[in-house]
Protein backbone atom coordinates (compact mmCIF):
# COMPACT_ATOMS: atom_id res chain seq x y z
CA UNK A 1 0.00 0.00 0.00
CA UNK A 2 2.79 2.57 0.80
CA UNK A 3 4.07 2.39 -3.03
CA UNK A 4 0.81 3.83 -3.97
CA UNK A 5 0.39 6.40 -1.09
CA UNK A 6 1.42 9.39 -3.14
CA UNK A 7 -0.23 8.39 -6.47
CA UNK A 8 -3.34 10.62 -7.33
CA UNK A 9 -5.43 7.94 -9.37
CA UNK A 10 -8.99 9.28 -9.13
CA UNK A 11 -11.28 7.24 -12.13
CA UNK A 12 -13.41 9.67 -14.33
CA UNK A 13 -16.89 8.36 -12.52
CA UNK A 14 -19.46 10.21 -14.20
CA UNK A 15 -22.42 11.66 -12.65
CA UNK A 16 -25.33 9.32 -12.37
CA UNK A 17 -27.86 12.14 -14.26
CA UNK A 18 -25.44 12.07 -16.43
CA UNK A 19 -25.61 8.24 -17.09
CA UNK A 20 -29.32 8.45 -17.07
CA UNK A 21 -29.22 11.12 -19.65
CA UNK A 22 -27.02 9.18 -22.25
CA UNK A 23 -29.01 5.74 -21.70
CA UNK A 24 -32.05 7.28 -22.72
CA UNK A 25 -30.51 9.52 -25.66
CA UNK A 26 -29.41 5.80 -26.71
CA UNK A 27 -32.95 4.35 -26.42
CA UNK A 28 -34.37 7.14 -28.03
CA UNK A 29 -31.95 7.04 -30.96
CA UNK A 30 -33.28 3.40 -31.60
CA UNK A 31 -36.62 3.46 -29.94
CA UNK A 32 -37.87 5.94 -32.22
CA UNK A 33 -40.38 4.61 -35.14
CA UNK A 34 -40.86 7.05 -37.54
CA UNK A 35 -43.85 6.84 -40.45
CA UNK A 36 -44.46 8.80 -43.65
CA UNK A 37 -47.67 11.27 -43.50
CA UNK A 38 -50.00 11.98 -45.82
CA UNK A 39 -47.35 14.66 -47.37
CA UNK A 40 -44.17 11.79 -47.50
CA UNK A 41 -42.80 13.79 -44.41
CA UNK A 42 -41.76 10.98 -41.60
CA UNK A 43 -42.96 11.55 -37.89
CA UNK A 44 -42.00 10.08 -34.90
CA UNK A 45 -43.33 10.71 -31.54
CA UNK A 46 -41.81 10.29 -28.07
CA UNK A 47 -41.95 11.78 -24.55
CA UNK A 48 -38.34 11.63 -22.92
CA UNK A 49 -37.81 12.30 -19.60
CA UNK A 50 -35.16 14.70 -20.44
CA UNK A 51 -34.76 17.45 -23.50
CA UNK A 52 -33.23 15.48 -25.77
CA UNK A 53 -33.96 16.84 -29.36
CA UNK A 54 -30.95 19.22 -30.02
CA UNK A 55 -28.85 15.90 -29.04
CA UNK A 56 -30.34 13.93 -31.50
CA UNK A 57 -30.90 15.81 -34.93
CA UNK A 58 -27.40 15.03 -35.89
CA UNK A 59 -28.06 11.11 -35.65
CA UNK A 60 -31.21 11.70 -37.44
CA UNK A 61 -30.54 14.24 -40.17
CA UNK A 62 -27.58 11.76 -41.13
CA UNK A 63 -29.91 8.78 -41.18
CA UNK A 64 -32.44 10.34 -43.34
CA UNK A 65 -30.64 11.96 -45.57
CA UNK A 66 -32.17 14.17 -47.82
CA UNK A 67 -35.76 13.05 -46.58
CA UNK A 68 -38.15 15.75 -44.37
CA UNK A 69 -38.62 14.48 -40.91
CA UNK A 70 -39.95 15.53 -37.79
CA UNK A 71 -39.91 14.12 -34.37
CA UNK A 72 -42.59 15.20 -32.03
CA UNK A 73 -41.77 15.61 -28.12
CA UNK A 74 -45.28 15.04 -26.51
CA UNK A 75 -44.15 15.82 -23.24
CA UNK A 76 -42.79 18.99 -23.64
CA UNK A 77 -44.47 20.54 -26.73
CA UNK A 78 -41.96 20.94 -29.22
CA UNK A 79 -41.31 19.61 -32.34
CA UNK A 80 -37.76 18.61 -33.93
CA UNK A 81 -38.14 19.46 -38.04
CA UNK A 82 -35.93 19.12 -41.24
CA UNK A 83 -36.84 19.50 -44.44
CA UNK A 84 -35.05 17.55 -47.66
CA UNK A 85 -31.47 17.37 -45.26
CA UNK A 86 -31.86 21.30 -44.20
CA UNK A 87 -30.65 22.47 -41.35
CA UNK A 88 -33.27 20.48 -38.42
CA UNK A 89 -35.62 23.33 -36.58
CA UNK A 90 -36.65 23.28 -33.46
CA UNK A 91 -40.33 24.80 -32.68
CA UNK A 92 -43.15 23.95 -30.42
CA UNK A 93 -45.81 21.79 -31.43
CA UNK A 94 -49.31 23.20 -31.47
CA UNK A 95 -52.57 21.44 -31.65
CA UNK A 96 -52.53 22.25 -35.57
CA UNK A 97 -49.36 20.60 -36.09
CA UNK A 98 -50.76 17.43 -34.05
CA UNK A 99 -53.35 16.98 -37.22
CA UNK A 100 -51.35 18.02 -39.70
CA UNK A 101 -49.04 15.27 -38.91
CA UNK A 102 -51.41 11.92 -38.88
CA UNK A 103 -51.01 9.65 -41.11
CA UNK A 104 -54.44 8.33 -43.12
CA UNK A 105 -53.80 4.95 -43.28
CA UNK A 106 -51.96 2.44 -41.60
CA UNK A 107 -48.04 2.46 -43.26
CA UNK A 108 -47.18 -0.89 -44.90
CA UNK A 109 -43.93 -0.80 -43.89
CA UNK A 110 -44.95 -1.21 -40.14
CA UNK A 111 -46.94 -4.13 -41.35
CA UNK A 112 -43.68 -5.72 -42.80
CA UNK A 113 -41.92 -4.77 -39.84
CA UNK A 114 -44.78 -6.13 -37.48
CA UNK A 115 -44.70 -9.48 -39.51
CA UNK A 116 -40.81 -9.85 -39.32
CA UNK A 117 -40.65 -9.02 -35.29
CA UNK A 118 -43.72 -11.96 -35.71
CA UNK A 119 -41.03 -14.28 -37.47
CA UNK A 120 -38.43 -13.84 -35.20
CA UNK A 121 -40.04 -13.99 -32.48
CA UNK A 122 -40.12 -16.66 -30.42
CA UNK A 123 -42.94 -16.94 -27.85
CA UNK A 124 -42.03 -19.73 -26.08
CA UNK A 125 -38.97 -18.03 -24.94
CA UNK A 126 -40.66 -14.84 -24.04
CA UNK A 127 -39.93 -13.33 -21.18
CA UNK A 128 -41.75 -10.27 -19.75
CA UNK A 129 -40.21 -9.24 -17.27
CA UNK A 130 -36.71 -8.85 -18.79
CA UNK A 131 -38.88 -7.17 -22.15
CA UNK A 132 -40.07 -4.85 -19.23
CA UNK A 133 -36.44 -4.13 -18.12
CA UNK A 134 -34.62 -3.27 -21.08
CA UNK A 135 -37.82 -1.20 -22.66
CA UNK A 136 -39.43 0.96 -20.04
CA UNK A 137 -43.29 1.66 -19.95
CA UNK A 138 -42.82 5.35 -21.60
CA UNK A 139 -41.72 3.96 -25.11
CA UNK A 140 -43.94 1.10 -25.20
CA UNK A 141 -46.41 3.25 -26.51
CA UNK A 142 -44.77 4.51 -29.80
CA UNK A 143 -43.51 0.73 -30.58
CA UNK A 144 -46.30 -1.03 -32.76
CA UNK A 145 -44.15 -4.56 -32.21
CA UNK A 146 -45.11 -3.99 -28.39
CA UNK A 147 -48.29 -2.03 -28.22
CA UNK A 148 -49.45 -4.86 -30.79
CA UNK A 149 -49.09 -7.90 -27.63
Amino acid sequence: MELFDDLQIKPEIPDYSEVKVMAELHRLMGFLRFNPDNDGVYVARCAPDHFLLPAISAHFRRRFGNSSWVIIDEKRGLSLSCENGGKPKLAPSDELSKEKYTTGEKDPWEELWLLHHKSLNNEARKNLRLQQQLIPNRYRKYLPEISEQ
